[in-house]
């Protein structure tokens, strides 16, 4: 990533006016900007291999990694450094450093994403183009490459357009307005993607055309990280729903003693369920990683809970990342307990000593130390259309198919969300408890009239610009819209997003 034109003329100033007083210059690591908690930062082999355990500790909780460049050219450290991001625990994204006049922006994308590791895992964010000023040293080039606006534009919506087709996620555009302005000609089709701004300003500067909002901040190029300094626009849920849709906040309720499962002292100690109440040690995401199998992910550190020593040793919320241990299928039930058993040994897991004792997963078979109740129910959501701020409503108590066109929430625009598979989810309204179906495989408009799940119920989560968010229907593999800027029902008829296409999630 570019670094800030008059970057140079500060240091110049600074250096002179450091001599004529006599002394030297002392590198000063500029703060994050007041009111942006989630920090973060981006490197590139430019940082070399970083040392992830320092940068945790200074407060970083996301991190972006160049993965490639130009025409073909991999990212030598890229490899150490993303899975070093990952093992420290943050929430880690690839990026592509373009070039525009050296090949077509279909074919950098498809190096881009065979080189990215991209998985849908709750901890991996969206994968990033990074389009801006030449490097000096390309020559021959001006500031946009050498190519019209019209020219610009279709190369950037080839590269995103393959990006979603292969990862059905929308990339992050990096860039920044006094670029983007003059090279695109102020297009405004690509609002619908996360913005990564680039400003080095004491307030962040405002989005190029097209974006309401910026969702990452570059504020600096050096600081109290390697790299670019960066920071998001929201909570670390909200960081979460980027990364893999909207969290599933649980906690569990031992049956061997009625007591809730804490990661204790912030994580450094084994889970033990010997609390009397819900606070942040009690909490957990669920992740759904696919073919059956979720992880738990503690809220106080963000780690993820591991079957220590394949599962000989006590439960731990300790991991940075997601390997054969920190696999959990769940088991339900037939007294509406869950049971979890653990993918590394096929084990149950138990609260040791009628819990008394840490979590461990060394059981053949489901009995009471073996049974937690889950706290947490899915979430219940309200969708609101970015097109014209209205509510997605069940018309008619259901029977009529979904429609945004409602000013406030009720019982018929409240939807629970339920985890459907393979990074899929269901939507049941609240107004007839019946799934939202794609209809006729998409072709016809989305309607609550399904008692159970199948192909056409399951929709996947998109994270998108602002914290909104794009379905995609399984059905068609299409975007669902609000059509007619909302005065027709919703239909899964778009094949690429725009920000017609974003909703705003409420609740959950």
């Amino acid at each position: 990533m570019i670094r800030c034109r008059g970057r140079m003329l500060v240091l110049v100033v600074t250096l002179v006016a450091a001599l004529l007083a006599g002394g030297t210059p002392a590198a000063q690591a500029v703060p994050p900007p007041a009111g942006y908690p989630i920090i973060g930062l981006d490197v590139s082999a430019f940082q070399g291999t970083v040392d992830w355990g320092p940068v945790v500790a200074a407060g970083a909780r996301f991190a972006y990694v160049r993965a490639s460049e130009q025409a073909g050219i991999p990212d030598g450290r890229f490899a150490a450094n993303y899975s070093g991001a990952k093992a420290a625990g943050l929430l880690v994204g690839a990026y592509h450093r373009a070039r525009p006049d050296a090949s077509g922006g279909r074919a950098q994308a498809d190096y881009f994403i065979d080189r990215a590791n991209y998985v849908r895992d709750g901890q991996t964010l969206p994968p990033m183009l990074d389009i801006e000023w030449p490097r000096s040293t390309w020559p021959g080039l001006n500031a946009c490459y050498n190519m019209t606006a019209a020219q610009m534009v279709g190369w950037i919506r080839d590269f995103v357009d393959q990006v979603a087709a292969r990862t059905g996620q929308l990339a992050t555009i990096y860039t920044n307005p006094n670029w983007w302005g003059p090279c695109t000609g102020n297009n405004t089709s690509f609002g619908a993607h996360p913005l990564y701004n680039s400003g080095y300003l004491p307030s962040p500067p405002p989005p190029p055309a097209g974006w309401t909002t910026w969702t990452f901040w570059q504020y600096d190029d050096e600081g109290i990280f390697p790299g670019g300094q960066d920071v998001f626009n929201g909570d670390y849920a909200a960081l979460l729903r980027l990364a893999g849709g909207i969290p599933s906040s649980i906690s569990l309720r031992a049956h061997a003693n009625n007591r809730l499962v804490t990661a204790e002292h912030a994580g450094s100690s084994p889970l033990i369920a010997n609390r009397g109440a819900i606070g942040a040690w009690e909490r957990f995401y669920l992740v759904d990683l696919g073919g059956g199998f979720v992880a738990l992910r503690s809220n106080v550190n963000g780690r993820f809970v591991a079957a220590e020593h394949a599962g000989s040793a006590p439960l731990i919320a300790d991991r940075g990342r997601v390997g054969a241990w920190e696999r959990f299928q769940v088991v339900d039930n037939s007294d509406g307990s869950i049971s979890l058993r653990a993918g590394v040994n096929g084990k149950y897991v138990a609260a040791e000593h009628a819990g008394g004792s840490a979590l461990i997963a060394n059981r053949d078979a489901i009995g009471q130390w073996e049974k937690f109740t889950r706290i947490g129910p899915s979430p219940v959501i309200s969708l609101r259309a970015a097109v014209n701020s209205r509510y997605v409503t069940a018309e008619h108590a259901g029977s009529s198919p979904l429609i945004a066109n409602r000013t406030a929430i009720g019982q018929w625009e409240q939807f629970t969300l339920t985890d459907a598979g393979g990074g899929f989810v269901a939507l049941q309204s609240r107004a007839n408890n019946l799934y939202v179906t794609a209809e006729h495989a998409g072709s016809s408009p989305l309607i609550a009239n399904r008692p159970a799940v199948g192909p056409w119920e399951r929709f996947q989560i998109v994270g998108g610009s602002a914290g909104r968010i794009a379905l995609r229907a399984n059905a068609n593999s299409r975007w669902v819209t609000p059509e007619n800027s909302g005065s027709s029902p919703l239909i899964a008829g778009r094949s690429s997003v725009g920000p017609g296409e974003l909703f705003h999630v409420v609740g959950g």
